[in-house]
């Protein structure tokens, strides 16, 4: 009965250890400092509203530590994507270039979708990039933003 004892203690003992072993790698981590050269990224890359949804935001983010100076970051309508139309589907509320403050990691885009222009089915893109030639470089798989707009019932 006395060795059952020790037997189970001892197991349990060389079970605890090797999972202790194996959560302290698990949750092991590293500092992970970003090193590379900053970039610059639009967040969302994609989103999908209804024509009537008003005004929407998206972000122009620095990916990267943050700066003591403000950045300016140029943006434009990717007329070759875009088949919406500026002052009937949609208008840019925010001009460019937006300010990314000081000490900051991120400026709004604001646009306003106009309504009721677009039948129900209908739909129109509106495609921003941003701009080559800023103080930062935009991350080249992530400078694009898709605004995808649906026309509602009823129009």
């Amino acid at each position: 009965m006395k060795n059952k004892i020790y037997i189970r203690i001892l197991t349990l003992f060389c079970v605890s250890l090797l999972l202790t072993g194996c959560l302290n790698d698990l949750f092991d981590q590293d500092s992970q400092t970003f090193d590379m050269e900053p970039q610059l990224e639009f967040r969302p890359q994609t989103d999908t509203f209804d024509e009537d949804e008003g005004t929407i935001e998206v972000l122009v983010q620095l990916i990267g530590p943050q700066r003591g100076s403000d950045i300016s970051v140029a943006y434009s309508v990717n007329t070759g994507e875009t088949d919406a139309v500026a002052g009937t589907h949609y208008s840019l509320v925010s001009s460019s270039p937006v300010t990314l403050a000081a000490n900051s990691s991120a400026a709004t885009v604001t646009i306003d979708l106009n309504g009721t222009t677009l039948d129900d089915g209908d739909v129109r893109t509106l495609v921003l990039t941003l701009d080559e030639g800023n103080e930062v470089t935009p991350a080249e798989n992530l400078k694009n933003y898709t605004l995808t707009i649906e026309g509602l019932d009823g129009n």
